[in-house]
Order: structure tokens, then sequence, then C-alpha cells
């Protein structure tokens, strides 16, 4: 495996260990307030996108492309900023502004630069 597809594969997985972590605590730790429907919406947005970045780490092994590099790491962070933020409203109660829009623009963002990548000849 290339140090590429490497790197997004150990980030896939440390965001899956922590989407199960933060689902856990979520279901018995935190008193949520009402924001329990919150929680579960950035707990399975962030545990589908560090699946999914398994398979596109599983491309870049296969694969030499810079385009489909910087989907899985604007995922990434994406998902990180997306989820962080809606975590973070859940537990304080209190929104962040434009940074849960950001995340998702982020998350977007990656999830085509990875469809263009797959699109192109190479």
């Amino acid at each position: 495996m290339n140090a590429a597809a490497r790197s997004v594969a150990v980030s896939a997985a440390l965001l899956s260990l922590v989407a199960l972590v933060l689902a856990a605590m979520g279901s018995h730790l935190f008193d949520l307030k009402g924001f329990r429907e919150l929680w579960n919406t950035a707990s399975g947005i962030h545990l589908f996108n560090a699946a999914a970045l398994i398979g596109v780490s599983a491309l870049l092994a296969h694969m030499s492309s810079p385009l489909l590099l910087r989907g899985a790491w604007l995922i990434i962070l994406g998902t990180i900023v997306f989820c962080g933020s809606i975590y973070l409203h859940a537990i304080t109660g209190h929104a962040v502004p434009a940074v849960t829009p950001l995340g998702g623009l982020l998350m977007m963002t990656g999830w085509l630069l990875v469809a263009l990548a797959l699109m192109h000849k190479s």
C-alpha cells in the first residue's frame, strides 16, 4: 500500500473509532437536552464518511491521483468540522455560526473531487 492510501486508511480508521466512541457516549454519558436527533445526525454522517473513506483508500492504493487524494482529505476535514460542530452544539446547546455549513461544503467538494477523479481517464 502506498503512503497516500495508508494515510487515508489510517485517518478513516481513526474517524471510525471516534464515531463509535462518540455514539456510545451520546447514548450513555451525555445528557443531550433535546439534541439527540442532532447527535444522531452527526454520528450517522461521521460513520458513513469514515467507512466510505476506506473504499477511497483502496482506490488510492491502485491509482495515483492527486485529485482523488485531495478529495479524500477534504472529506476528512469536512467530516471533522461538520460533525464536530454538531457534536459541540448538542453538548453545549450553542451553535457555532457558519462552521457546520463550511464542514458540509468541504465534504461535498471532497466527494465531487472523488467523482471527478474516478471519471478522469488515467
